[in-house]
């Protein structure tokens, strides 16, 4: 009974104690306010509710009661659960995608670089420029199908076509490296199966960039190996291997009315064959003013701009020159030149091997050949008739005079200009020659006389190595 009268009394007490929910709501939020436009002296730290109460969560609305309610600071309590959800909104980034990003960019840049400079950038760049022993290769002929051979085994026009074409390219040249069109091209022959191409001087002449296309349709940037506009002989290179190079013959074997064939790009049309016959040998022809003449065969096959640095080809689908001129006239039609491959074969070589030529010697004068029955008509002697002497040149200090005929250089008899040529091949500058001079006098008299000299070094090469 005591007991129960207890729990009576307590639930009396509780009963006294118990004021309405809305009473006590009122009174906090009075306190609470109060609290607020009292500034306190220092900022009161920001209720953190026990974890693992219905309040810990910092979306949840402030609780209706709170136990130290004038102490509430409401901005800083707002501010913590700002901080809150931008902790949860913060997302870190993936490695993954950032390895992927690089890549793409890297892909992108390779790309780019391979659109402007075509696809053997990367390949020049890691072999270019290296001095190598090289020697112009001979290959065998080529096998092709029965109807592209005449009855004695030489190749049809179809034939010369289905074997060269493999080896003959598209030159195009531009004067800036980002240009997008292509300022001039020409043609070119490829030379060995891992991307030498063999041109004119001219065609690559203030080229800032050089694209080559194959037969393939594939697209090459190239180097200049060097260049030598005396000779108008020019080796570019691509960073491409397994090339097919074309077959060289022996052009001292050309005869006049043989039947030759012309390859090239003129205007720009890739692969262009027209068809003609050796119209003239042993024509020394100078391309430029400042060019030494250089032996080329004369032909009547169509030949236009473009087909510089092309082939011209025999029946036995030989290159047996580099196509490199024509007669530019209303006045004359169907006369052009290709510089002879015997006469181009050392240079090339040499460009090849070194990147660059040698200074050619020289002697110093200007001549006409007078041969032997000339000069019997004429009462003088056979050899080099002196037209002009250069005055910067060593011979202008031997005694020689314009007017005499060196007879004999270098101990043997000197009467055509290939005789010249072929002393000059022996030898380099600086090198002392003797020669022996007539000099015409009235009544077919003359006198006879001995000079030396020393070779002169013509004009320099101009090259552009690949480092």
């Amino acid at each position: 009974m005591d007991e129960f009268e207890n729990g009576i009394g307590q639930s009396e007490e509780h009963e006294e104690s118990y004021q309405p929910q809305e009473q006590v709501t009122e009174e906090v939020t009075e306190a609470a306010e109060e609290a607020v436009r009292e500034e306190p002296e220092e900022a009161p730290e920001p209720i953190r509710p026990a974890s693992g109460t219905a309040y810990a969560d910092p979306y949840f609305n402030v609780p209706p009661v709170l136990a130290d309610a004038a102490a509430l600071d409401k901005e800083a309590f707002w501010k913590n659960i700002a901080a809150e959800g931008r902790k949860r909104r913060r997302h870190k980034i993936s490695p993954l995608i950032i390895i992927l990003a690089v890549l793409l960019l890297i892909i992108a840049a390779v790309t780019l670089i391979t659109i402007i400079n075509g696809k053997g950038w990367l390949l020049r760049a890691l072999n270019g420029g290296k001095s190598i022993d090289f020697t112009l290769p001979a290959a065998n002929k080529p096998i092709s199908s029965e109807s592209a051979y005449q009855a004695d085994g030489r190749y049809t026009v179809e034939g010369v076509a289905e074997a060269l074409m493999p080896s003959i390219v598209e030159i195009q040249i531009y004067t800036s490296k980002t240009a997008i069109m292509p300022s001039s091209q020409g043609s070119g022959i490829i030379a060995s199966e891992d991307g030498y191409i063999v041109t004119n001087a001219h065609v690559v002449d203030e080229a800032e960039k050089i694209k080559v296309h194959l037969n393939t349709g594939e697209e090459y940037a190239a180097d200049i190996v060097g260049s030598d506009p005396t000779a108008d002989i020019a080796v570019v290179k691509i960073g491409k291997k397994g090339l097919t190079p074309a077959t060289f013959g022996n052009s001292d074997e050309a005869k006049l009315g043989e039947d030759v064939v012309v390859i090239g790009s003129p205007a720009g049309f890739y692969g262009s064959v027209t068809k003609g016959i050796v119209s003239g040998i042993d024509r020394l022809i100078k391309v430029e003013s400042f060019s030494i003449p250089m032996k080329c065969l004369q032909v009547d096959a169509a030949i236009n701009p473009g087909n510089s640095g092309g082939a011209l080809v025999n029946m036995w689908g030989q290159v047996v020159g580099i196509v490199s001129s024509k007669l530019a006239s209303r006045t004359y039609y169907g006369i052009g030149f290709a510089i002879t491959i015997n006469a181009a074969k050392p240079i090339i070589e040499d460009i090849i091997a070194r990147g660059y030529v040698a200074e050619w010697p020289k002697i110093g004068i200007t001549f006409y050949t007078i041969s032997k029955e000339y000069a019997e008509s004429a009462g003088v002697k056979p050899g080099l008739y002196i037209v002009e002497i250069d005055p910067e040149c060593d011979i202008a200090n031997s005694g020689l005079q314009v007017g005499d005929i060196i007879t004999f250089m270098d101990g043997k008899a000197r009467t055509t200009t290939d005789d010249v040529r072929e002393m000059l091949k022996a030898h380099s500058p600086g090198d002392v020659i003797d020669a022996k001079v007539y000099r015409p006098e009235a009544e077919n008299k003359g006198t006879e006389f001995e000079i030396s000299y020393v070779l002169a070094a013509d004009s320099p090469s101009f090259v552009q190595k690949t480092e």
